[in-house]
């Protein structure tokens, strides 16, 4: 019974790794069709998130599912309630990738009257932190999850840095 409970854990893990990954591409396309005024890539962007939608709904059917059979004990609980509340978190930065895909379609014809140079690396330490939070939490790995902190404060700075320029 157990190892049939570990199965379905991995095949969460599984899930929630292909998740990210939808994101983490949501993020690079909705920067890059903002700065190079992409339509396409823009609606393409959009398209991810809808994607993302399924994965979430699958997901959390998913760890209901578990929750309903398998009557987890307390750790396994923390787990699914963490997977719960990861993939709420990772389709409102989905929601947030389309929302800059909206501006890009919007804008795509505005000339920009600031440079957008910081705007890619925000991107990158982004895509960092979701990749990172999702691989420190499937290896249960405290010190990469310490790591990613760091990462918030590399975009907060960029963020900064942009409000000045």
């Amino acid at each position: 019974m157990r190892s049939k409970f570990d199965a379905q854990l991995d095949l969460l893990n599984s899930e929630l790794i292909k998740m990210g990954a939808l994101i983490e591409n949501a993020i690079d396309s909705a920067t890059k069709a903002l700065i190079k005024q992409d339509v396409e890539l823009a609606k393409y962007t959009i398209g991810i998130e809808e994607l993302v939608d399924e994965k979430e709904r699958k997901i959390e059917s998913m760890c209901l599912n578990l929750l309903l059979r398998q009557q987890p004990v307390a750790r396994d609980l923390r787990v699914i309630s963490a997977i719960l509340k990861m993939i709420t978190d990772m389709e409102r930065i989905a929601d947030q990738s389309s929302d800059i895909a909206e501006l890009a379609i919007y804008l795509a014809d505005e000339r920009f009257i600031k440079k957008m140079e910081h705007i890619p690396q925000m991107a990158k330490a982004t895509a960092k932190m979701v990749s990172s939070s999702i691989d420190a939490f499937v290896r249960k790995d405290p010190k990469l999850a310490n790591q990613v902190v760091g990462y918030d404060d590399v975009v907060d700075g960029l963020f900064d840095i942009c409000l000045l320029y």
